[in-house]
């Protein structure tokens, strides 16, 4: 959604031809990449499934006059994300620590081969360029929030009943390590303490330790949801929680989750690591920021009992993404960095690989 889906939308509100397929429907635009609709392909992640597949493709799309650009939106070159994939994810457990090491360095190899790299933050620019010795350019595209989309999804929408009416804090997110979230675990234990009538939220992935610091007669588990509506799950949340631990592999992420719960009306708490980079940089007080579960602690304590200030916080974050983070603003980006990589692609000798 974030790198494909809506970018492709607004740059075709701007007249641009941008269009996408999944992986196994590619003969769908095989005709269209013939007949020249097209300047460059783009391939978020990519890696084939054996040595020697992926050089045919390249060669048939450099043939075609197409330069080849590598997407990338999170940290998969370090040697942790083997570790990380094999403890969370089942489909990347299956295929054992070796082909998921081949599969690490194989996108080394391929990211020599591409016309340009685009990556979603200036951390990942940096990891891409100490691991992969090349001259390929490296374009950094943040993410952007589409802001009109959130709010088309969100009108009407209300709260589910047992927390109409009810002071929340919550949670939301995608399968991780209970690491991101064990000082918030400490802190939701002692503000549901302090706090009797505060409720507390927790949707997507939900972590054992979120699920057991607070009582469950305090505490609502909401379900992960479709792309197109799991927007409204968060208007459940009054003071949202954006944490990730201090490793690696998150300070390669960016604050999506940040902007998301913005946009759907929390006032937010925010980890240190990652997003105190990000938030407070305009001269006024858009998050609170935190790093022990004491702070978090501190944090949660004064949004729960100002609701002033719950709404000075948001109002000021609200400010913030759509001046600086929606996609409305920042679309240009794509087309800028695109530019580049094929302006560069059409200068140089092409590359053909050798036939197999």
């Amino acid at each position: 959604m974030w790198r494909i889906w809506q970018p492709f939308d607004e740059l075709q509100r701007h007249g641009f031809i941008a269009e996408w397929c999944h992986k196994d429907a590619s003969d769908k635009v095989l005709p269209l990449v013939a007949a020249g609709r097209y300047d460059a392909v783009i391939t978020p992640r990519i890696v084939w499934p054996a040595e020697g597949i992926g050089d045919v493709w390249i060669k048939a799309i450099h043939k075609a006059g197409l330069a080849w650009l590598y997407e990338v939106d999170d940290d998969v070159f370090t040697p942790g994300i083997v570790q990380r994939q094999y403890q969370l994810f089942e489909k990347e457990r299956a295929k054992g620590y070796e082909q998921l090491e081949w599969e690490r360095l194989e996108k080394f190899r391929l990211l020599k081969m591409c016309d340009g790299i685009t990556v979603s933050t200036q951390r990942l620019k940096t990891i891409v360029e100490t691991y992969v010795t090349t001259d390929v350019p490296t374009y950094v595209i943040p993410n952007a929030i589409d802001t009109a989309w959130w709010k088309e999804t969100l009108q009407g929408v209300g709260r589910i009943p047992e927390l109409d009416g009810r002071l929340t804090i919550g949670w939301a997110g995608g399968t991780r390590q209970d690491i991101d979230v064990l000082p918030l675990a400490s802190a939701w234990a002692e503000v549901a303490r302090r706090y009797p009538d505060v409720m507390f939220v927790v949707q997507g992935h939900i972590p054992q330790v979120l699920a057991d610091c607070v009582p469950q007669n305090r505490r609502v588990t909401l379900p992960w949801l479709e792309l197109h509506e799991y927007p409204r799950a968060l208007q459940n949340i009054d003071i949202g929680c954006c944490i990730v631990a201090p490793t690696a592999f998150n300070t390669a992420k960016s604050c999506i989750k940040w902007y998301e719960m913005t946009l759907a009306g929390s006032s937010c708490v925010v980890s240190t690591t990652l997003y105190g980079k990000e938030t407070n940089q305009f001269g006024y007080e858009d998050a609170l920021v935190a790093q022990t579960a004491s702070d978090w602690v501190s944090a949660l304590s004064r949004l729960v009992e100002s609701a002033e200030y719950r709404r000075t916080i948001r109002r000021n974050a609200r400010r913030t993404v759509m001046e600086h983070h929606s996609l409305a603003n920042n679309w240009w980006r794509w087309p800028d960095a695109w530019s580049s990589a094929i302006e560069r692609f059409r200068s140089q000798p092409r590359l053909v690989l050798a036939s197999a």
